[in-house]
C-alpha cells in the first residue's frame, strides 16, 4: 500500500471520535487511521495558522508515537 505524505499527529482517542471532532474543520486533515486501542493518527498537511488550530483542537489528548512509548 502507497504510503500517505503529510505529517502525522498521534492522539488519545478512538478513530471515530477524531473524526467527529473534524467534523466541519479540515484544517488539511488527508486521513485519520487507528493506531490502537483508543488511539489515533491523524496524516495532514496542515501548516502554519492552521497547524496551530489542529493541535488545539486536539490539545488534551496529544501523545507522542507508539514507538517512543
Amino acid at each position: 500500500m502507497k504510503e500517505i505524505k503529510g505529517e502525522r499527529l498521534y492522539v488519545a482517542l478512538g478513530a471515530s471520535k477524531v473524526r467527529r471532532r473534524l467534523k466541519g474543520h479540515g484544517f488539511g486533515v488527508r486521513k485519520v487511521c487507528t493506531d490502537g486501542k483508543d488511539r489515533a493518527l491523524i496524516i495532514h498537511t496542515a501548516t502554519g495558522d492552521h497547524l496551530r488550530q489542529l493541535e488545539a483542537l486536539f490539545q488534551d489528548v496529544l501523545t507522542t508515537p507508539a514507538e517512543e512509548r
